[in-house]
């Protein structure tokens, strides 16, 4: 079903794809289209859901409450959201992770990576140390949205963690969402370049090159070839070193430019270009 036909859906149908369909592509479309119509009458439901003995159910409202928005007409803008219900949907997702079924545990989690709220940091910090992997994960996703020194020591142990996804994503909350810059912070990144996964170690490139570590150049003299990713593009451009320049027009030179060759990776190329040339200033 696609998304056009969702939009003519009643909240009742809706949701039934959403349980019906559970966690798969039909049911997560279902799931944003629920999340994007605000009203007391959705609400209700996730309320209703959330008290349920089935723990779908349960997990559902959860997903509905941590995006719950109403849509609107700005004269400046065209469509735009507001989001609804928060104290509402605050009070649901605090007492989802209570909840004694790990699916329903795990998007009230999530659901504090986009709503956080202050109440929910304490559990947030106890779940970090959690057997299962998912929810550690999510908990690495929810603490991107907390400045505090509690949750950067938190990130800074998932960011060892065992399992990939959750060490990457705490690896780019420290590197490029949070904006501390301490000791601790530089070494956990300059530890994570090393790792075996391309994207934790790209995620650890861009959080140095953001603060402008020096140490950066040397990595990305050695990476800058026709296999770099974005990452070194946009870390080299982050860097804007002169003494990147030889390299990055030697890249590309070297790397023909056809028709199955990624457009977006030579215009970060050639950002990266501008920026070391200092044409960018």
């Amino acid at each position: 079903m696609n998304k056009t036909a969702l939009k003519n859906l009643s909240l009742k149908r809706l949701a039934g794809i959403a349980l019906q369909s559970w966690e798969n592509e039909a049911s997560w479309e279902a799931i944003s289209e629920l999340q994007m119509l605000g009203s007391p009458d959705t609400l209700a439901m996730a309320q209703r859901f959330a008290t349920s003995k089935n723990a779908h159910k349960r997990a559902l409202a959860m997903y509905i409450a941590s995006q719950l928005r109403r849509k609107r007409y700005s004269k400046q803008w065209g469509a735009v959201s507001d989001e609804y219900a928060v104290k509402e949907t605050h009070a649901l997702l605090l007492a989802g992770l209570k909840d004694p079924i790990t699916n329903v545990v795990t998007a009230a989690i999530s659901g504090f990576g986009h709503r956080p709220h202050p109440l929910a940091l304490p559990a947030l910090l106890a779940f970090a140390t959690h057997p299962d992997a998912d929810i550690r994960f999510k908990v690495a996703f929810a603490l991107a949205a907390y400045r505090d020194d509690a949750s950067v020591e938190a990130l800074l142990v998932l960011a060892t963690d065992p399992d990939d996804a959750t060490r990457d994503w705490a690896t780019f909350a420290l590197g490029s969402i949070h904006e501390a810059d301490t000791v601790e912070i530089r070494e956990r990144l300059w530890l994570n370049l090393g790792d075996s996964d391309d994207s934790v170690s790209g995620e650890a490139l861009a959080g140095l090159a953001s603060r402008k570590d020096e140490r950066v150049i040397a990595v990305l003299l050695e990476r800058l070839d026709g296999n770099c990713m974005v990452f070194e593009l946009d870390a080299a451009e982050m860097m804007a070193s002169p003494l990147l320049l030889e390299r990055l027009n030697a890249l590309k030179d070297a790397v023909v430019r056809d028709e199955d060759s990624s457009s977006y990776w030579h215009n970060r190329l050639d950002s990266a270009i501008a920026a070391c040339s200092g044409s960018n200033k």
